[in-house]
């Protein structure tokens, strides 16, 4: 069982095709004559779509022997705002993702996100912002969001995220951080420090999506004036735990302009 996250045009009518799957995590198959609009295969090789493929290996590769789509979120390709989206969740997805080593709550968060992309009216930065600290909590970088992670206080109205640590402070403990930092390395030029204010609307938020399982982490609303430091606040946090961004959100970045 996978899903479609990337493909690689291999001479007129093959691909090479990147999929995570349920059993196996990442994998890639060769689908031979699958651009053919005479191919079985046509339809489960295509972005986005998540099917049933029964494999046979042959050298490196494996190689499909028949395959059944499952779901092809077909409202994703209709709108290139929401195409451009779920390229980018995808991306996150495979990079996410290990060859040989299943991650089902991984996929699950990642079809349910598409889902609600395709069927659902939600407010896109929203969705976005969801996913990506979904994902950073169920790889691993969860961070600690019950109270101030120097002190313990549970004021939520003056706390700040700090993305390097993963953790909340309060802002007299973030103020101690920087200067506990800059003590410890005079001639730093501060890129290891990052801290976020976040409303109490803001953190209420992420303490939801980290705890709430995969099929309801958008199921929650916010205030106008929240949306988008939410949205900033999660990019930065998953962005920076994984070292690096996408050519996706680039892309999609540049739609919004």
């Amino acid at each position: 069982h996978g899903l479609t996250v990337r493909e690689t045009e291999v001479g007129e009518y093959d691909k090479i095709i990147t999929l995570v799957t349920m059993e196996q995590g990442l994998l890639s198959i060769m689908g031979k004559g699958v651009k053919s609009l005479k191919s079985k295969n046509m339809a489960t090789c295509q972005p986005f779509c998540y099917s049933t493929f029964t494999l046979r290996r042959s050298g490196k590769y494996y190689y499909i022997v028949e395959s059944e789509l499952s779901q092809c979120f077909y409202g994703l390709r209709t709108d290139l705002d929401k195409m451009a989206l779920a390229a980018y969740l995808c991306d996150i997805c495979a990079d996410s993702s290990v060859e040989g080593a299943a991650d089902p709550a991984l996929l699950r968060l990642t079809l349910n996100a598409l889902y609600a992309l395709s069927e659902k009216d939600l407010d896109l930065r929203l969705l976005k912002g969801a996913f990506e600290f979904k994902c950073a909590c169920e790889t691993g970088f969860q961070p600690q969001l019950e109270g101030c992670g120097m002190c313990g206080c549970s004021d939520t109205d003056m706390m700040y995220l700090d993305i390097m640590n993963g953790r909340i402070l309060c802002r007299s403990c973030r103020d101690q951080a920087r200067q506990e930092a800059v003590t410890a390395a005079p001639d730093s030029d501060g890129t290891a420090q990052y801290y976020m204010f976040l409303t109490s609307g803001v953190l209420s938020a992420m303490r939801f999506v980290a705890s709430a399982p995969v099929n309801r982490f958008l199921s929650f609303s916010l205030e106008e004036d929240d949306v988008h430091l939410f949205a900033k606040a999660c990019e930065k946090y998953l962005l920076h735990h994984i070292e690096h961004s996408f050519s996706t959100l680039s892309f999609y970045k540049s739609l919004l302009l």
